[in-house]
């Protein structure tokens, strides 16, 4: 009889455990099924045209833009930095991105994205790029799925250099004079009084108004000053239409102008022109750096 009672026991107790196994076996997670990747295009199925896009001015301050893509649907934006430059990114959605240079080089692409998923595979996802151009550039966002909202901050800053000695040589900030704030409010004007020097045939004086590297740009000016003077000799009157600044930050500065050439052989050409200055601390004057055609 004892041993009876001490083999249903043990039934008993064998038979509990296996059953409390077998439902904790069934409340298991479930595996998460493997992502499926997309591949962004090596370039935007459409190529925005810079008309297309939102002029920004960027700073080492970080700017954040939110909107939304689609397939259908591409934005872009353009800024103007100088070469040496250091351009960061931050996308924290699942989108495709595209850096295009100056010369319209693709300097970056984002080559996967996770299909059906809303968010950035990798959180705080961030990009840096060193500028090789002065000019223009410009982001493309987009995705090959459905709707989705992104949020991308970017920022511009110098290109990281050894840190200095402990010991501080910087030289207090002098207050910057009313006449120098008054000259540095105004790259509108710094544009127009360009034009006029070359309106009057003073081409020095023209040339004076251009930065260092616009001025030894070998594209632009293979021969220098007499490149300059050659091309600007041609033409015998030059009607500014319309100037209007676009952005401008403490050390840079977008100009738009609507000009009409007139050569000396007749011939007519009108253009819209994207100027980017950047302030000479030296000269206490805008410079022009370079410039674009729209």
């Amino acid at each position: 009889m004892k041993k009876l009672l001490l083999y249903l026991t043990t039934l008993i107790i064998c038979g509990c455990s296996d059953f409390s196994t077998a439902e904790n076996q069934l409340n298991l997670p479930t595996i998460s099924p493997t992502p499926t990747f997309l591949e962004c295009p090596e370039k935007p199925l459409t190529r925005l045209d810079k008309t297309d896009t939102k002029s920004l001015t960027l700073t080492e301050n970080l700017i954040t833009i939110s909107d939304t893509v689609n397939s259908e649907k591409q934005l872009g934006y353009k800024f103007y930095a100088r070469t040496g430059k250091d351009f960061n990114y931050s996308i924290t959605s699942n989108v495709c991105i595209w850096i295009f240079a100056p010369d319209t080089k693709l300097l970056q692409r984002r080559e996967l994205i996770i299909s059906e998923q809303t968010n950035s595979p990798i959180a705080g996802e961030e990009m840096s790029i060193d500028l090789p151009l002065t000019g223009e550039y410009i982001v493309q966002v987009s995705t090959p799925t459905e709707s989705t909202e992104f949020n991308l901050e970017m920022s511009l800053g110098d290109i990281p250099t050894p840190e200095p000695s402990l010991v501080s040589t910087e030289t207090p900030k002098s207050e910057t004079t009313s006449q120098e704030t008054a000259i540095k409010a105004s790259a509108e004007e710094a544009v127009k009084s360009y034009y006029y020097h070359l309106n009057q045939g003073k081409f020095q004086q023209a040339w004076n108004q251009l930065s260092t590297s616009f001025k030894t740009n070998q594209q632009l000016h293979p021969d220098g000053y007499n490149s300059y003077n050659s091309w600007w000799a041609k033409m015998s009157k030059i009607t500014i239409q319309d100037v209007q600044q676009i952005s401008k930050s403490t050390e840079t500065a977008t100009v738009n102008v609507q000009v009409q050439y007139t050569k000396k052989s007749g011939e007519s050409i009108s253009q819209s022109l994207d100027l980017f200055l950047v302030w000479n601390a030296t000269d206490k004057k805008w410079n022009i750096d370079a410039v674009t055609l729209n």
